[in-house]
């Protein structure tokens, strides 16, 4: 069964929608200066607290050092873009590392670093944005690496509710991750998209 991560939660009530909706986990960005950005609201942090049990809470950011150490016990999942073979996770908590994939070089890049990961999240190659940027990769390279590295592999990157069926029932991964594709505006979800974007998903799962 393909899970459902809906990134970039900003406020209360797109968490409790997405929870509402089917999402098993929520993400929380700690990457400064972009729009979906939380780690200085007060009023943020108090969400994780406010979920229902068995929804994820996942912090995005750069690398763990990032995250403010008072908000680590907030979050079950970490998942970072810059790492190596020496990263650890905090004590009982499960890291992921994100790459953003450009063609098939992006294999070797995965190989070479790809140690301590719990799990593997996979969004396209953009010069100027971590993620969020709407855009998608070719999934057959999401399939390989799948294959290649055992790892829970999530897919990411230009998900929408149009075509996430579509990449579900092609790569068959742990999770898919959307955030600007279920938006009515950077930070604010859409209540009919993130509907759609979970039954979609469930109709892939069959």
């Amino acid at each position: 069964m393909t899970r459902i991560k809906i990134c970039g939660i900003t406020n209360l009530d797109d968490a409790l929608l997405a929870v509402e909706c089917g999402a098993h986990a929520l993400g929380f960005i700690f990457v400064p200066n972009t729009p979906r950005y939380v780690g200085d609201k007060s009023e943020s942090m108090q969400i994780p607290a406010l979920l229902p049990p068995f929804a994820s809470k996942v912090a995005v950011c750069r690398k763990i050092e990032e995250i403010p150490a008072q908000s680590i016990p907030l979050f079950d999942c970490f998942q970072i873009y810059s790492f190596d073979n020496a990263t650890v996770p905090p004590e009982g908590k499960i890291i992921i590392y994100a790459y953003r994939i450009r063609d098939e070089s992006s294999l070797e890049d995965i190989r070479l670093t790809v140690g301590n990961a719990h799990a593997l999240l996979l969004d396209a190659w953009n010069p100027d944005k971590l993620g969020g940027a709407g855009l998608t990769f070719n999934w057959e390279l999401a399939s390989e690496i799948k294959l290649r590295f055992g790892k829970p592999v999530i897919l990411a990157g230009g998900l929408t509710p149009e075509n996430v069926r579509e990449a579900v029932e092609r790569v068959r991964p742990y999770a898919v991750d959307v955030s600007s594709g279920v938006e009515s505006e950077p930070g604010r979800k859409d209540p009919a998209k993130v509907r759609a974007f979970c039954e979609a998903v469930r109709r892939a799962n069959g």
